[in-house]
Order: C-alpha cells, then structure tokens, then sequence
C-alpha cells in the first residue's frame, strides 16, 4: 500500500487464508478510500494455510461486484503462490470482465512457482486481461512486482483517441502495427 496514492480506492480479496480444503474467497477490505494502517494490519494477518484451495476463478468473478462503484480505469493484482484448484477456468472468466466492457486491467503475480508450464498460463491469463506477469521467488521481488503493477500502468491511444492497448511498464512487450501513437501512465 505504501505505493498507492493517498485517496485510492482500494479493496483486498482474500483466498486461501481461512480453511483448508474449501473453495473460500473473502472481500477483507470492501472498496473505499485507501486507508492505509488498516490495510497493512488486514494484508498482515492474510495467513496462508497448509491444504487450501485456490479459487482464482472465482476471485476473479467477484471483480465486477467488488468493484462496482469504482470508476475510470482499474487495476485487479492477482498474488497467488499455486494453480486454479477449484474447477473454475479463470481465462473464461478475465475474458468475460473484459466482454463486460470493464475498463480493468488485470495483472498476475506468481509466488515462489517452479512449473514454468504453470508460468506460462498465468502469463496468458496476463495477457488476456490486457496485463502482464511477474514471477517473485522472494518477498523483494513479491515487493518489486506490487510496485511495478501499482505505479506503472500505461495504456496507449492511437491516432483517433481510441484505446489500443494497455500494459505496465516494465511488463509484458506490447506490439503494435507501424503508426503514430500516444502513451498516457494511468493514475
């Protein structure tokens, strides 16, 4: 949170904290203006437990809801140290917050993964959301990629005005046809 503007609007879900052996995904911090100390209290008791399963497509479903009264761009950082374990199929669910027309933008952090198969579908799922993916094997680098994703975003405008493309600087490659563009960083 230390990257956030004062005054963001920020919410927390939570998976994987609470039971073992459940599909739980918690809203632990509904969306309001960033209160700093609460957050960091909030993000410090997130506990992992031994056994848990990873609902990341449900997560991701509760995007529009979790978000609803948000406006302008947003930003969806997915931190998860393991794969979808609750028969959901996120990549159906980033393309449709993205067929919903929600300007969101959704970005994946992989925590301490080793299976570079695994690596590779996060990094589609990324892209897919029209964001990229960042592999920390460390709490530094977890720290690195939070700040990237949180301080970098950027979407870029063709010659019209219109939205072609959107990513996080120091993120994924974005290629375009040859033409003039323009570059905006989104607060």
């Amino acid at each position: 949170t230390d990257h956030l503007a004062d005054g963001s609007q920020f919410a927390l879900r939570v998976f994987g904290h609470k039971a073992a052996n459940q599909c739980r995904t918690d809203l632990e911090i509904p969306l309001a203006a960033l209160d700093r100390a609460a957050a960091t209290s909030a993000i410090g008791q997130v506990n992992a437990m031994n056994l848990a399963k990873t609902p990341i497509a449900d997560s991701l479903a509760k995007v529009p809801a979790d978000l609803a009264t948000a406006s302008g761009p947003k930003t969806v950082v997915l931190i998860t140290d393991g794969e979808e374990t609750c028969d959901g199929d996120p990549a159906e669910v980033i393309k449709g917050l993205r067929a919903q027309g929600l300007d969101v933008q959704v970005s994946i952090v992989g925590f301490a993964i080793d299976d570079a198969e695994l690596k590779a579908t996060f990094s589609t799922w990324a892209e897919l959301g029209g964001g990229s993916y960042f592999d920390a094997g460390s709490a530094e680098e977890l720290a690195k990629s939070l700040r990237t994703v949180i301080s970098g975003p950027f979407r870029v405008l063709d010659g019209r005005g219109q939205v072609v493309a959107k990513g996080v600087i120091g993120g994924a490659e974005i290629v375009l046809p040859a033409g003039t563009y323009s570059v905006e960083t989104i607060a």
